[in-house]
């Protein structure tokens, strides 16, 4: 995914500098809407201790999964405000589901501060990442039917991510009957930037191809290292001019 991404830059930029150098056209459209489909890269491995508590005395977690990446949805739009600059705004949604792996220290029922080593499982914990795009994007027409948006500007993320919370456990054996978990949710800041080629296929209606890199950073509670979220996307959609 790192050389498409590196592709497709490298093509945009072939296209644009030679058509900004030769003389700059004017992006004669308001503004646009625009709806894509593709997949976001860079899936990350999240790790966590925390605590929970079982026969009055606290035991620990240490859970490791994978986040981050999978398929994503964007909607936006944006209105020209001088010359070919646009403000633009989108919504993004990136979400994925896999087992976190757990290996607990569980207190003894019968002897304090002895705790005791387990493995399990925490089934389909769930990863959401809605984020809201802000960017101002400079319109280059290259032809009558194809036009490049490069932009930039800040990002929203809102993350979801589910962590266990509790054990039950069986005796004398422990063994884990159930896996308790709750959605934490986190609210940060980033940023965008990327690339959307246009061909129009009617004078309003056109596809599009769009190259976007997006990133921040969040601290989950139980985790020693922040956690990086977004990353590249690459996909592809709708647009229509207005």
């Amino acid at each position: 995914m790192r050389k498409i991404s590196i592709s497709v830059f490298v093509l945009a930029a072939s296209v644009v500098i030679p058509a900004s150098a030769a003389a700059q056209m004017t992006w004669t459209d308001k503004g646009y809407v625009s709806v894509t489909v593709g997949g976001q890269a860079s899936s990350r491995t999240l790790t966590t201790a925390p605590e929970f508590t079982l026969y009055d005395e606290t035991g620990t977690f240490a859970t490791s999964q994978k986040v981050g990446g999978g398929a994503f949805f964007d909607i936006g739009g944006g209105y020209k405000v001088w010359q070919n600059l646009v403000l633009g705004i989108s919504y993004s949604h990136v979400g994925s589901t896999t087992d976190a792996v757990i290996a607990a220290q569980v207190p003894d029922p019968a002897v304090f501060d002895h705790p005791r080593a387990i493995t399990t499982t925490l089934s389909d914990a769930h990863y959401g990442e809605n984020a809201v795009h802000f960017s101002a994007v400079w319109m280059i027409p290259v032809t009558d039917l194809i036009d490049v948006g490069v932009s930039a500007g800040p990002s929203v993320f809102m993350i979801s991510q589910d962590l266990p919370t509790g054990l039950e456990v069986t005796e004398p054996v422990p063994t884990v009957s159930s896996v308790t978990s709750a959605a934490t949710k986190k609210t940060v800041a980033g940023f965008n930037m990327g690339v959307d080629v246009t061909y129009l296929l009617t004078k309003k209606i056109g596809a599009g191809l769009l190259a976007r890199y997006t990133r921040g950073s969040v601290d989950f509670p139980g985790s020693s290292d922040s956690l990086t979220v977004g990353g590249f996307q690459l996909g592809v959609g709708l647009r229509y001019r207005f």
